[in-house]
C-alpha cells in the first residue's frame, strides 16, 4: 500500500491509497487487573481493561497504560479467560470520549475499541520460564 506524506504549516496527514485517513492501532502488552464485564438491559456486553506496554529507548524503558474496551463475544472471550498479568495482542482502532462535568469542564480520553486479539502467554507461565 502506497501512502501519500504530506503537510501544511500546522499538521502532517498520513494517507492511505485513495485518500482515506486511517485509525489502526495494534499493540501486545499485560494487563494489570483483572478486566471488567459489564452487561447492558440489552444484553449487549462490554469487556474493558488497561494493558500495560513496555517501550526502550536503549536503556531504558518507558512503560505506557492503554485502556482497550471489547464489546459483545470478544469481551466475553476476555473476561472469561484473562486475568492480571496475562498478555494481550490487540488490533483494533482508537476511539475518543467527551463530557462536560458538573462544572462545565470538558473532558476527554481515548480508549482502544477491540477487533482482533490474540492470547500471549500468561503470568505464571512467563515466570517459569525465565
Amino acid at each position: 500500500m502506497r501512502a501519500d506524506i504530506f503537510s501544511d504549516c500546522r499538521m502532517k496527514y498520513i494517507l492511505c491509497a485513495g485518500g482515506k485517513p486511517v485509525n489502526a492501532v495494534h499493540i501486545n502488552g499485560r494487563l494489570i487487573k483483572d478486566p471488567e464485564l459489564k452487561t447492558f438491559e440489552s444484553n449487549t456486553q462490554l469487556c474493558s481493561f488497561c494493558i500495560a506496554n513496555d517501550v526502550w529507548f536503549g536503556g531504558n524503558k518507558k512503560t505506557g497504560f492503554y485502556w482497550c474496551n471489547a464489546w459483545g463475544k470478544l469481551g466475553r472471550i476476555i473476561a472469561d479467560n484473562a486475568k492480571s498479568g496475562t498478555e494481550l495482542f490487540v488490533s483494533g482502532r482508537l476511539e475518543q470520549n467527551r463530557w462536560d462535568d458538573n462544572n462545565g469542564v470538558t473532558h476527554y480520553d481515548v480508549a482502544i475499541v477491540v477487533d482482533q486479539f490474540e492470547f500471549g502467554r500468561n503470568a505464571a507461565a512467563s515466570e517459569n520460564q525465565q
